[in-house]
């Protein structure tokens, strides 16, 4: 596949002087993202929590790949596109954190044991797009990053 669009210099002049929350940074590159996907990619780098060890603080950064598409937008247009990108990197933290703690049975007569179901947890898995919220999925589709590697379950 190849596509071709003018150097998008109004898109570098608006990342250039973007702000977002406090220690997120945004930048464009032109980068491998991996899976043979290569070009001009706007990354937006999270710090947060670790919505599975949320205990350990806001301290986890996260490199969030954007593809940007071959097109001759005028200001406006880039602007919203990276609302747009913004957004999606929103949802995609929404869908990590939203939980259920569900009492599961006793195990033991004085402690009660919980489960927590995450059920749109989003998948990083090769080939899928991570910011989908998804109905179902397994636990392997979660715990599976965007290189294939499948952690283990927390």
């Amino acid at each position: 596949m190849r596509q071709e669009a003018p150097d998008p210099t109004i898109l570098a002049v608006l990342v250039k002087y973007l702000r977002y929350r406090p220690g997120w940074t945004v930048r464009l590159e032109d980068l491998d993202r991996g899976q043979g996907s290569v070009g001009l990619t706007l990354v937006i780098t999270t710090l947060g929590f670790d919505s599975y060890h949320p205990e350990r603080g806001e301290t986890y950064r996260v490199n969030h790949y954007m593809p940007v598409p071959p097109a001759a937008f005028d200001r406006r247009s880039w602007q919203r596109w990276l609302l747009e990108q913004f957004l999606l990197v929103e949802r995609h933290e929404a869908c990590e954190f939203f939980r259920f703690e569900v009492p599961s049975e006793f195990t033991q007569e004085t402690s009660c044991a919980t489960q927590v179901e995450r059920p749109y947890a989003p998948h990083h898995g090769p080939g899928n797009d991570p910011y989908i919220v998804f109905e179902l999925g397994t636990g392997t589709d979660v715990r599976t990053s965007f290189r294939g590697d499948v952690k283990a379950g927390e």
